[in-house]
């Protein structure tokens, strides 16, 4: 019975410490975070992905960092998209390239249940937002029609702090 009772204390103590751990990884100059699903039948070249920030942020500067969640049925080794700012017609649009696997096909994200795997680039400068953007749009620039495998894209908006990331410039 002791035994029991003693590796009971060790499992509540080992997510009690896990717990502390993740949110320590935890960004915490976070000011905007969303993620946005899209349909079983794939991502259609047409399907523009909408994120309304929040009014405050407009006209300050951030790191940005887009996520990516996909199953191993993505056919590609990596994905083109463009963020798009809608209300700030004469601003061209970030074109970002994320890299999901290496050349050996082996998948960069992390991967979770059920074979999906979570990828996150950060953009290499600072993203700078005009006082009218409020409104960001996410599209992929790919040659398909549709992209299959792609579960969600998310959107994360951090305090920029203005250091130079060494490992980056590398």
């Amino acid at each position: 019975m002791t035994t029991l009772k003693t590796s009971s204390y060790i499992r509540t103590a080992g997510g009690i410490l896990g717990l502390l751990f993740s949110l320590a990884a935890c960004h915490d100059d976070t000011v905007y975070h969303t993620y946005q699903n899209l349909s079983s039948n794939g991502w259609n070249k047409q399907d523009t992905l909408e994120y309304t920030l929040p009014s405050q942020l407009a006209g300050h500067t951030y790191e940005l960092e887009v996520g990516l969640r996909h199953t191993e049925n993505y056919p590609y080794q990596d994905i083109w998209l463009e963020v798009l700012y809608p209300l700030s017609p004469d601003r061209r649009p970030d074109t970002l390239h994320l890299s999901l696997s290496d050349k050996w096909g082996n998948w960069n994200g992390k991967g979770t249940a059920g074979n999906m795997y979570q990828f996150t680039c950060t953009q290499d400068h600072p993203l700078h937002l005009s006082p009218a953007d409020s409104l960001l749009q996410v599209v992929h620039i790919m040659r398909d029609k549709s992209l299959k495998g792609i579960s969600d894209v998310g959107m994360r908006l951090s305090t920029f702090t203005g250091s130079v990331n060494t490992q980056k410039d590398k």
